[in-house]
């Protein structure tokens, strides 16, 4: 007697739902272990102090181009908002590779102090960042998904270059760093050079991609209201 068997063969796929939606492009800008920032410069600002949408390149340590972010503008509306309420305003940030297709984009709602902004990929949020009160220190928690939060606390009094050290359960897993661009270049303009220096090999891109947007909040938070 002839005996037959039946294999059943399934395919399991364990990648989960936001790394999935993480395109090769914005992977290979995360995984930079230097990301650096580059507000590009506003003729507008210099001219009639009027600020307009942010402009940013994205390169690596080397200078190499990488992508681009910029603001949303949300026409004549948007341009009162940004004068009315300057770095309370709500807005997205988009983050495109260098074919300027969107690969990402953070969103930071209206906050009189407590800001926000969301790191959102594939129509999915991956992590947020908050600020919160404390004396003489500026204090934010980044929360990403399901992992330990991230905490950052930064002296007021800094001078030259700005440090913003992300850390967690006390150890040190990146640093967020203002350059400044010279005297007058940094007097007449909002054109500001930001980077993210990774420490911890093991975050994930969620993680790094939060700590991206943390950077961009930081610059509207701190560096928009001189």
């Amino acid at each position: 007697m002839s005996q037959s068997f039946v294999l059943e063969i399934r395919i399991i796929d364990n990648t989960t739902a936001p790394r999935s939606s993480m395109n090769s492009d914005l992977q290979h800008i995360l995984l930079h272990e230097t990301i650096v920032v580059k507000q590009e410069v506003e003729f507008t600002n210099v001219i009639l102090n009027l600020d307009v949408g942010n402009r940013y390149s994205i390169n690596d340590s080397n200078g190499e181009l990488l992508g681009y972010a910029a603001e949303e503008k949300k026409g004549f509306g948007g341009f009162l908002l940004r004068q009315l309420l300057n770095s309370r305003r709500p807005c997205t940030v988009h983050i495109f590779d260098k074919q300027m297709q969107e690969i990402a984009e953070g969103k930071k709602p209206f906050r009189f102090y407590f800001s926000e902004m969301s790191a959102n990929v594939g129509g999915q949020t991956l992590g947020r960042t908050r600020r919160r009160f404390k004396i003489l220190k500026r204090r934010y928690t980044i929360e990403v998904q399901n992992a330990m939060p991230f905490e950052i606390e930064s002296s007021i009094f800094q001078i030259g270059k700005l440090k913003f050290t992300v850390s967690r359960n006390g150890q040190a897993v990146a640093t967020i760093s203002k350059h400044w661009e010279g005297v007058m270049k940094a007097m007449f303009t909002q054109a500001d050079t930001f980077s993210i220096q990774f420490h911890d090999t093991n975050l994930t891109l969620e993680e790094r991609a939060t700590l991206l947007f943390t950077l961009f909040l930081i610059d509207y938070d701190v560096f928009e209201q001189r």
